[in-house]
């Protein structure tokens, strides 16, 4: 680790806010890039494309002057080691949506496939797979699982540097959502225990790239235009699975299938995993 200046609360406060403030900067500038590529006539699919390229490099921009000129930090001391993805946890990012996929075939429901044409397709493709899988799923892990994390780490200790990223995970999916009191208190829940799910394997497994492609193909299966679970069928999802239930606990409420008590458990499954991983990591290690 380099040499640093002591990182009070001041301090980690600033760096948790700035972080966030990075990620929104990052996003509204790549979409509007991609937005204004549509207006000049371009294919939605292409507009996709320009954000999904912009965003991430965007928000490394923005977190390395952050942590070289106010943490006093390389980016490596914060997750950002050599690319590598833990066969265990690439193995998670498949199966973890695949059983909650295969857990809510036994709620009572029916397929609808929506009718697209190439170019409706492709706009669906390039936004689940480029954008908000590998871009958006990027992202979040790098501001919330690397800099946010480690800065609580370097303040307090790991117990506060899991669960208070976590929390502020889960609450900040509430805003825009204009949701009811149980769906919020449902969504804080469930974004607070995939964020500690999110942090553990980033513990395991040393960086922030295993809980990033976890975290990405979660959200191009569960939280994009590909696969839309609910009561209500969505025209923009190539692929619906319509519930017969209108069980907030089941659906999810008004966020959706991602803060349903089915993903919370396959969520708490993957976290068990990872703490046995974590022990076994320890034994070896004494």
């Amino acid at each position: 680790m380099s040499k640093s200046i002591k990182i009070d609360t001041k301090r980690t406060i600033i760096a948790i806010v700035l972080s966030i403030l990075i990620l929104v900067a990052a996003q509204l500038v790549s979409l509007l890039a991609g937005n204004g590529i549509i207006a000049l006539g371009a294919q939605d699919a292409i507009g996709n494309v320009i954000a999904a390229v912009l965003y991430p490099p965007l928000t490394l921009m923005g977190l390395k002057l952050l942590c070289n000129k106010f943490l006093k930090h390389s980016l490596e001391d914060f997750g950002f080691s050599r690319f590598k993805i833990k066969p265990v946890w690439a193995v998670t990012a498949v199966l973890m949506p695949a059983l909650v996929v295969i857990g809510f075939l036994f709620v009572p429901g029916h397929w609808e496939n929506t009718a697209m044409n190439s170019a409706q397709l492709a706009k669906a493709l390039t936004g689940a797979i480029l954008f908000t899988g590998f871009a958006v799923g990027f992202v979040e892990e790098a501001v919330f699982r690397g800099v946010i994390m480690k800065v609580l780490e370097m303040r307090w200790n790991k117990w506060v540097a899991i669960i208070i990223p976590s929390v502020i995970f889960g609450v900040l999916h509430v805003i825009g959502t204009g949701m009811d009191l149980l769906s919020f208190l449902q969504l804080v829940i469930a974004g607070s225990v995939v964020g500690i799910l999110f942090s553990l394997v980033t513990y395991e497994s040393g960086n922030i790239w295993s809980n990033a492609f976890i975290h990405s193909v979660w959200n191009m299966c569960m939280g994009s235009g590909i696969l839309y679970i609910s009561n209500e069928m969505s025209e923009n999802s190539i692929f619906n699975y319509v519930l017969d239930t209108n069980s907030f606990l089941i659906s999810g409420g008004d966020f959706g299938v991602e803060a349903s008590c089915i993903s919370i458990a396959a969520y708490v499954v993957f976290i068990i995993l990872a703490i046995i991983l974590l022990k076994r990591k320890g034994a070896k290690q004494n």
